[in-house]
């Protein structure tokens, strides 16, 4: 008889590959890892979306507080019917008129704030408002502090604002809410209080 090959029995140091279990302990864990990468992930995402909604909201507010500032300092009178949400400023070279557009809803943020040179085409300075209003301020000799809401423009020395405002969508998670309030603004061209 030839000899024949010694062919090896399967057996316990033999077998190939993994068994059910092993597979399923390894997808589990990387199943958990996945997951805490793409949580991760997701959260920064938002954080980047956040902020650059954060930084849109402060770039339209420092824009309008650099005009609302130059008009209120060169304003020598303001309008007698002036309001918590609109005014009108005389400058020696131009009338400024702000005014804001209240959102159509209480739980919306979908007002806006305008300004108009000279009663020409209006610019739009903030948008996605939810509520905005001007302070009016007066100060006679030995009075501190201010009054807030004085009842006749003659008396209004100073004016500050305050708005809320929100950027994003609900939905994503990426929605910022912004609340300004700001500096008192001097009418310095306006004469003295009697």
């Amino acid at each position: 008889m030839p000899p024949t090959k010694d062919r090896k029995s399967p057996g316990p140091l033999g077998r190939q590959g993994f068994t059910l279990v092993e597979v399923m302990v390894v997808t589990l864990i990387s199943a958990f890892v996945f997951a805490g990468v793409l949580s991760a992930y997701i959260f920064l995402g938002r954080g980047l979306v956040r902020q650059g909604h954060e930084e849109e909201l402060e770039s339209r507010g420092r824009t309008t507080l650099f005009y609302f500032t130059q008009d209120v300092s060169a304003a020598t009178a303001i309008s007698a019917n002036f309001s918590q949400n609109d005014m009108v400023l005389t400058t020696p070279s131009a009338s400024v008129e702000y005014s804001f557009q209240a959102p159509t809803s209480s739980q919306s943020y979908d007002g806006y704030l305008t300004r108009k040179l000279n009663a020409a085409n209006p610019t739009i300075l903030l948008t996605g408002l939810a509520s905005f209003t001007f302070n009016y301020l007066t100060i006679s000799a030995g009075q501190s502090p201010p009054v807030i809401a004085p009842s006749s423009a003659t008396t209004v020395k100073q004016i500050q604002f305050t708005y809320t405002a929100m950027a994003g969508a609900s939905v994503s998670g990426a929605q910022s809410q912004i609340t300004v309030v700001s500096p008192r603004v001097i009418m310095k061209n306006k004469p003295s209080l009697q």
